[in-house]
């Protein structure tokens, strides 16, 4: 008996020894991330990454941000979109740079929560309006800088097909799935791909809506106003919300 526990305590203390400890710590950690991952994991990772690429990317913020000053007068500018549980939020880009370049600021609306890394895709508010209750489960996931589509999507994707996915997801976030679907999107990118397999969903849900011929015109306008006046009272409660904290 001694001798086992003398063996064991010297394998402990062993090179091959502390490689097995690790590997075990390492299994125990990746076991309670994933564990954890749907609930609290997934955003806490996305925070870290967010925080450690602004810091590795600052330079090229500082640039992008420079220009954008000259250009227009201001930094950035928003766009209200339909985030997490449906509420509007509003993305950053810098102003007065049309290249893709000028969505590193994504990192900025990941690091406060507003998006994920991986997500469903974004809505506009006006897209809203149309959406039917039965798909609104999609909502219980944050939209993503990259869409969760790029693995099951394709061309001929439509909308409601892309609901029915973005459900699943919502459903089922997992760490592996996640990691796997950044991997495949930075191949897509690498190979000069494009967005292809987002399908009908690369355009706007109420201009498809509108092609399709299931809504008017007249339904485009309204949602369209709906959405701007939607948007202006969250920008007031955001005012009146931060002058009460002032």
């Amino acid at each position: 008996m001694n001798n086992t526990a003398f063996s064991f305590s010297g394998f402990m203390e062993s090179t091959a020894g502390g490689i097995v400890t690790g590997v075990a710590c390492a299994v125990l950690l990746v076991l309670i991330i994933d564990l954890n991952y749907k609930v609290f994991t997934k955003a806490l990772l996305g925070s870290l990454l967010a925080f450690g690429l602004t810091v590795i990317t600052s330079p090229a913020f500082l640039v992008l941000a420079v220009i954008s000053k000259k250009r227009t007068g201001r930094v950035f500018e928003r766009q209200a979109y339909l985030g997490k549980n449906g509420k509007i939020i509003y993305l950053h880009r810098f102003a007065g740079i049309n290249s893709g370049i000028s969505g590193l600021s994504r990192l900025l609306d990941v690091l406060c929560g507003r998006l994920s890394f991986v997500g469903v895709s974004l809505l506009e508010v006006k897209d809203g309006a149309f959406i039917d209750d039965e798909n609104m489960e999609r909502f219980n996931a944050r939209p993503g800088i990259v869409c969760h589509l790029v693995l099951s999507g394709y061309p001929e994707l439509t909308y409601e097909e892309a609901f029915v996915l973005d459900i699943k997801y919502a459903k089922r976030r997992e760490l592996f799935k996640d990691i796997f679907i950044i991997l495949k999107r930075a191949v897509l990118a690498l190979r000069g791909e494009g967005k292809n397999y987002l399908g009908e969903t690369r355009n706007g849900y109420a201009e498809t809506l509108l092609g399709r011929g299931e809504i008017t015109q007249k339904d485009l306008e309204k949602s369209l106003q709906l959405a701007s006046d939607a948007a202006t009272r969250n920008e007031r409660a955001e005012q009146f919300k931060k002058q009460k904290r002032g």
